[in-house]
């Protein structure tokens, strides 16, 4: 089985919070139709941070002076054809104003009040890190 390792990062804005919905592609890629966190496959040659700021910068157009680390998760899934071990490396960041449009993978984004997350469909992983941090 193969691993893919994934950065992502929970951005907020006072009591809202971004996802993304992404591109729907006929590659195989993981959990259609849910929103995701912003965030997708480190490439070589780039430190984690790196990573997860390149990744918001191409989906979402927001260029983040701070991250933080939070925690780590996996997923086990049929991606792309193949058994895949997912890895996310989660982070979060505040910024001090709404912001965003949707970039390279995101076919929009959504700036979603605390109080209404689980209105949404969220996949599985996002969905224990949401409960990790409290938020639903």
């Amino acid at each position: 089985m193969r691993s893919k390792i994934i950065v992502s990062t929970l951005i907020s804005c006072g009591d809202k919070y971004l996802f993304i919905r992404q591109k729907e592609k006929d590659d195989g890629g993981a959990y259609r139709d849910t929103l995701h966190l912003v965030g997708g496959s480190l490439e070589e040659n780039e430190t984690l941070e790196e990573g997860a700021r390149r990744e918001v910068l191409e989906e979402v157009n927001i260029k983040l002076d701070e991250i933080t680390p939070f925690d780590f998760d996996s997923d086990v899934l049929m991606y792309k054809g193949e058994m895949t071990q997912l890895v996310f490396l989660r982070y979060t960041a505040e910024i001090p104003e709404l912001a965003g449009e949707a970039g390279s993978d995101a076919e929009e984004i959504f700036w979603i009040p605390k109080k209404d997350l689980l209105k949404y469909n969220h996949n599985e992983p996002t969905k224990r890190f949401l409960k990790k941090l409290g938020l639903v």
